[in-house]
């Protein structure tokens, strides 16, 4: 059954008066297109994304606050929609794109995938008009310690339309999937195909043990993830990531750049907090970012 998020939306805006200032301040965002050579990045100067984009993530600072997005610490004028027995649909209070969502899990437990792809890929199909995207707990999630996914609108990121442009290695084809990566896209990504659930899942669990081989570590590859519904076939993108932040966001002085790239940021949107770093970006170090956080 599909899920009624406009209603939810709606309702948000008409009684939250915050959340519908964010909204509103979407319209006067300032964005510029990077050519990169056979795709393109947009810059979006976005100074509300400071908090986030700037947040420690180390544990001892996210054990130091209140997890917002446990439901009892949410502002109560934020209203949501159950969409199973384990997670809730909400807006997205603090949005970077045009119809932003928030999905979390009812409890508090770890960001992690793997037990809640089977929901990821359901709220996909349950969402056509939407893509669905995760942060992993060390490439973008902003609360590593509460596990979520997020939803914006169609039609907004270069992905969506760059994917079928880029050429591509087949790594493996069958009657019922496709898994192959897009090459000379700037970035390591694995897109799988199937109009069956059960086996993109089984695809993606096989690329999920390739990846910690390679990497040698029992923990969750870093990585985030993009999937969507189309013409009955559902796609999920997998970005391998090396590292969550580049040595720009460590520098100081002169040298800092607030680049912190999630998820967003590596379908093609380069979300910038400071006017300096959003003006003087360029295809160069846009290379060099993604680079040192991408395989």
């Amino acid at each position: 059954m599909e899920i009624n998020s406009d209603a939810l939306y709606q309702e948000q805006l008409e009684e939250w008066s915050e959340f519908r200032e964010r909204v509103e301040q979407l319209n006067t965002i300032q964005t510029r297109k990077i050519e990169m050579g056979g795709y393109h990045i947009i810059a979006q100067f976005n100074p509300a994304r400071a908090v986030s984009s700037g947040a420690k993530l180390d544990k001892k600072s996210i054990a130091a606050r209140k997890c917002f997005l446990c439901s009892n610490n949410r502002p109560t004028i934020q209203k949501g929609i159950g969409l199973n027995e384990r997670f809730t649909l909400l807006v997205n209070p603090f949005p970077i794109l045009k119809k932003h969502f928030t999905i979390p899990l009812n409890e508090h437990c770890a960001q992690e995938i793997l037990p809640y792809m089977a929901d990821f890929l359901n709220f996909a199909q349950r969402m056509p008009r939407y893509i669905l995207f995760y942060n992993g707990p060390q490439c973008g999630a902003s609360a590593p310690d509460h596990i979520h996914f997020q939803a914006i609108e169609k039609g907004q990121l270069p992905l969506e339309k760059e994917w079928q442009l880029q050429e591509k290695e087949i790594w493996e084809e069958n009657d019922d999937s496709k898994v192959e990566q897009l090459l000379n896209y700037g970035r390591k990504c694995i897109h799988i195909q199937s109009a069956c659930a059960d086996t993109v899942i089984r695809e993606f669990k096989s690329l999920y043990n390739k990846f910690q081989k390679e990497t040698n570590t029992n923990d969750e590859p870093k990585m985030n993830l993009f999937g969507f519904v189309e013409n009955g076939l559902i796609h999920l993108f997998i970005f391998h990531r090396r590292t969550h932040r580049p040595t720009q966001f460590f520098e100081t002085g002169e040298k800092f750049k607030m680049i912190s790239p999630g998820a967003i940021d590596i379908a093609g949107i380069f979300v910038l907090p400071r006017r300096e770093d959003y003006e003087s970006i360029c295809k160069e170090e846009i290379l060099d970012v993604l680079e040192q956080v991408s395989y």
